[in-house]
C-alpha cells in the first residue's frame, strides 16, 4: 500500500480512508511508500527480488522532468528492472488518452519508465533481466517513454532503452530525465500524473497519489 503522505513542495497532506482527490503541485512532487510491498521476479534460476521503492520525486526545471526513486536499500546484485511507471496526460484531459494497465483510470498520452540498469564487466548491459553467468560492474538509470497509439494497447517507443541516456548510480537513489521536447510540453503546462511502483502489487494499491502538476 502507499504510505497516507504526500509531500508537496515540503507540505505533508493527510489522507484519509475516503477516495483520495487529485492533488495539485507546483514544478515539484514527492511521495513516500512503506517498504516491503514488492512481488519477486520469476526467473530461470528462481525467485529475483523485486525492486522496493520508498521515495518517488518527479521535479521539472524548465526544460525537463526528472525522475528520481529511492529503494529500500542499496541497488546490488546482477538483475536489471523498471523501477516505476509513470502515466502522463499531457492535455490534463481525462476524456482523451488511454488508461492505466492495473487501475484503469483514464486519459493518459505517455508512458515514461524508470528503469534500474546493469553494465557487466564484458562489456554488455541490460535494463530488464541479466547477462547469466557475467560479472557486474555497475548500475545505471534510464527513463524510456512510450507514446499510446489508437487501439490504446500497443504503444509507440519514443526513447527506447538502448537510445535513453545512461546516468550512473551508486547506492540507493536513482535517477532520469525526459525532456520538454519528447514529452510534447512546454514552460508552465499543467499535466496530470498517475505514477506506480512497478514491482508493487497488481492493482490499484501500487499507484501513489494522482497529481496535476505545473511545470517550471
Amino acid at each position: 500500500m502507499i504510505a497516507p503522505a504526500i509531500l508537496i513542495l515540503g507540505l505533508t497532506l493527510a489522507a484519509t480512508q475516503k477516495p483520495a482527490q487529485v492533488q495539485k503541485a507546483m514544478h515539484a512532487v514527492e511521495w513516500t511508500d512503506p517498504a516491503g510491498d514488492v512481488k519477486p521476479h520469476n526467473t530461470s534460476s528462481g525467485e529475483v527480488p523485486g525492486l522496493d521503492v520508498v521515495k518517488l520525486a518527479l521535479a521539472s526545471d524548465g526544460t525537463k522532468l526528472t525522475i528520481t526513486a529511492t529503494l529500500k536499500g542499496p541497488m546490488s546484485g546482477d538483475f536489471a528492472s523498471d523501477v516505476v511507471d509513470v502515466y502522463l496526460d499531457t492535455d490534463n484531459n481525462p476524456k482523451t488518452g488511454y488508461a492505466t494497465f492495473w487501475s484503469n483510470k483514464p486519459g493518459f498520452e505517455l508512458l515514461a519508465k524508470l528503469a534500474a540498469c546493469v553494465r557487466y564487466e564484458d562489456g554488455g548491459s541490460a535494463c530488464s533481466g541479466a547477462l547469466k553467468g557475467a560479472k557486474v560492474k555497475g548500475y545505471y538509470a534510464t527513463a524510456t517513454l512510450d507514446r499510446f497509439t489508437t487501439d490504446g494497447v500497443n504503444p509507440e517507443k519514443v526513447i527506447g532503452a538502448f537510445d535513453a541516456p545512461g546516468v550512473p548510480f551508486q547506492g540507493a537513489v536513482l535517477s532520469a530525465s525526459l525532456s520538454y521536447k519528447d514529452l510534447g510540453v512546454k514552460p508552465g503546462q499543467a499535466i496530470r500524473i498517475v505514477a506506480r511502483e512497478t514491482d508493487g502489487p497488481s492493482d490499484e494499491t501500487a499507484d501513489f497519489p494522482e497529481v496535476i502538476l505545473t511545470l517550471k
